[in-house]
């Protein structure tokens, strides 16, 4: 959406009236009366752009202000006309005459749309000045969009030049955004350039924005890109390893697999967890069996040895394929090889199903024998629910007929709330039955309510028959 204007000072506005007035009367007969210069004429503007600075906006902080801010100073709003032109054929004079009137315009699609053409036409003539206004423009509120269409459009044509102005952005997010633009095209183009002109970067943040850019990119060839990102010191190998093998495990996690088996331990171990992590959001079952969770699967590459990397590997996607589909990692669970998983993530499955569906996740969890696994079940999915809807749970949680299921929901019920209501959660923790889990719970939610309420906390104590253990400690 199209942004607000910041309020100047009077002093200030009129210096910026007074500058946009002058513009404005040179060019207000020929653009407003002639329709725009004749052909020959705009030929001969768009050719000078010696005299470009007289009217372009980033030539300083008060023309580049005023440019943004005229809705500010009474001017009447823009009425388009059947004159006028695409921006694709604007000479650049015209162009800025019309990005000047952008913030008279109505917010809206349309205008951003007419704006970031307007840009992308003026960084043909100016691509440093372009991006200056773009990234200006950000700051003072427009959509990030516009400065990351102006970078991109300067890189296709010189990445070198964009990226070494993109790297000297104050703005630490927009410098981010800038160059990983400038450096993601520059390395579809020319990958090894771009590898080679990174040490030339000003600023480790810099650097590491560019190597972002080239993550996202990299598919084309990422063996390359990793194979020198090994070579960096510490840190920066670490993130580049993780940006660049994070992009090619989504796009061909069995092919990053087998370039992983040939890798060192201290390559795989923070790597394998990630990929087993997100193939097993694309495709569990052949991450599972990748990971030795699974004994079959249609996986025909290399599966991982038996070792702390291969733990690691499962670990991460067994809580990845309980957090994005819980109801099918049930399913598997309960069945076959998933079975000896059950008893270790039954709290992950009914947590994981009740943040999508509590009610689903309740009908579930009745379906598992009497024990220790549904009271873990009851429990996790009595906290979950507790956390987006306490009034629902409570309701649930008081219709559970056996005292031993209701006692594990109202204990989790009790410190979910002791954060936001500890006097409830007290309240509702004293009707717990079971003697010791009822003492247990009301020493988390009493110790929790000290810390918001310490008053409070000690009348409850003082006054309620069910909290005189507490009393007794010191």
């Amino acid at each position: 959406m199209s942004r607000t204007h910041i309020p100047q000072s009077m002093k200030r506005r009129l210096l910026l009236v007074s500058v946009i007035a002058a513009m404005l009367v040179v060019g207000a007969g020929v653009l407003f009366f002639a329709g725009g210069p004749p052909d020959d004429e705009e030929t001969a503007v768009a050719a000078n752009e010696a005299d470009a600075p007289r009217v372009a906006i980033a030539t300083g902080a008060v023309e580049k202000s005023a440019l943004r801010t005229l809705s500010k100073m009474a001017r009447k709003p823009f009425q388009a006309s059947s004159r006028q032109q695409s921006p694709e054929t604007l000479p650049l004079a015209r162009v800025l005459h019309e990005l000047s009137l952008i913030p008279s315009m109505k917010p809206g699609d349309q205008t951003d749309a007419r704006e970031i053409a307007l840009v992308l036409r003026w960084v043909s003539f100016q691509p440093e000045r372009a991006c200056d206004y773009a990234y200006h423009a950000v700051l003072d509120g427009a959509d990030e969009s516009l400065l990351k269409e102006a970078v991109a459009a300067w890189a296709r044509v010189d990445p070198a030049s964009a990226a070494r102005w993109a790297a000297r952005l104050r703005s630490p997010l927009l410098r981010d955004l800038a160059v990983s633009t400038a450096c993601g095209i520059w390395s579809m183009k020319n990958q090894a350039a771009t590898l080679n002109a990174l040490k030339s970067l000003p600023g480790s943040a810099a650097r590491s924005s560019a190597l972002s850019g080239m993550a996202g990119v990299s598919v084309r060839n990422p063996k390359q890109v990793l194979d020198w990102a090994e070579k960096l010191p510490g840190p920066l190998r670490e993130r580049t390893l993780q940006q660049v093998f994070g992009s090619w495990m989504r796009r061909d996690p069995l092919a990053a697999a087998e370039w992983l088996a040939n890798q060192p331990m201290e390559i795989q171990l923070p790597l394998a967890s990630r990929l087993a992590a997100e193939w097993a959001r694309k495709d569990p079952l052949a991450a599972l069996f990748w990971s030795r969770a699974a004994s079959t699967g249609a996986l025909t590459g290399p599966r991982l040895e038996p070792g702390p990397v291969q733990r690691r590997a499962m670990d991460a996607a067994l809580g990845s394929f309980v957090s994005s589909d819980p109801e099918a990692a049930v399913a598997w669970m309960t069945t076959g090889a998933g079975r000896s998983f059950f008893s270790q993530r039954v709290s992950s499955l009914a947590s994981s199903w009740a943040s999508i569906d509590p009610m689903a996740a309740a009908a579930w969890v009745w379906t598992i024998p009497a024990g220790k696994e549904r009271a873990a079940a009851v429990g996790a999915l009595a906290a979950t629910w507790t956390r987006s809807d306490s009034s629902e749970a409570l309701r649930w949680i008081q219709r559970i007929p056996k005292p031993a299921d209701r006692n594990a929901a109202l204990s989790s019920f009790g410190s979910a709330l002791a954060g936001s209501d500890p006097e409830a959660a007290a309240y509702w923790s004293t009707q717990i039955t079971d003697r010791q889990l009822r003492e247990g719970t009301l020493s988390q939610v009493i110790s929790q309510w000290r810390s918001i309420n310490p008053g409070a906390a000690t009348q409850f104590v003082q006054t309620s028959n069910a909290t005189a253990f507490l009393r007794k400690k010191p």
